[in-house]
């Protein structure tokens, strides 16, 4: 007891008061709704990335058909009958026609031949999703386009 007041002093508990546990849950919060932008233009870099190999695959199939062949194919099947793919990793639809590679629905893929003897094949990012766009490949095997977001964020195929 206490001189004064005539009450026994608490003993002082231990532990977190609810007031603490909110600001360390606002914490999480505030740091997660920093990082989630951050990790989906990650991840969307990694898909962009992915297309652009598999549309520089598909250019060098189209290089390999056309030195065996003298003429660039707009059928996917074409290069799965050269045994340039296998059936599992292009799922074809008809020629010209939109198909996937090794079973990623992130992109679309389309070979279209040129007026002039020439290819170009696309990957436009499937819809759906926030980000939209289009990866194209020409003959001479440059990669052009770019995917972007609904805020606006670009993403382009390539280390930056």
């Amino acid at each position: 007891m206490t001189a004064l007041s005539g009450r026994e002093p608490r003993p002082r508990r231990s532990g977190s008061t609810l007031v603490e546990l909110m600001i360390v849950a606002l914490l999480i919060g505030i740091f997660a709704a920093m990082a989630i932008p951050s990790y989906r233009s990650s991840v969307e870099q990694a898909r962009t990335d992915m297309a652009a190999a598999n549309l520089r695959t598909l250019w060098a199939a189209q290089r390999f058909f056309y030195l065996n062949e003298r003429y660039y194919t707009p059928d996917p099947d074409d290069l799965i009958a050269y045994g340039i793919f296998q059936s599992s990793e292009i799922s074809s639809a008809s020629a010209g026609g939109p198909f996937l590679m090794y079973n990623d629905p992130s992109f679309l893929y389309r070979i279209v031949l040129q007026p002039n003897g020439e290819f170009q094949a696309t990957a436009t990012r499937s819809a759906g999703t926030a980000f939209h766009g289009v990866l194209t490949i020409d003959a001479a095997g440059v990669v052009t386009g770019e995917v972007t977001d609904t805020h606006g964020r670009v993403v382009r195929p390539g280390f930056r």
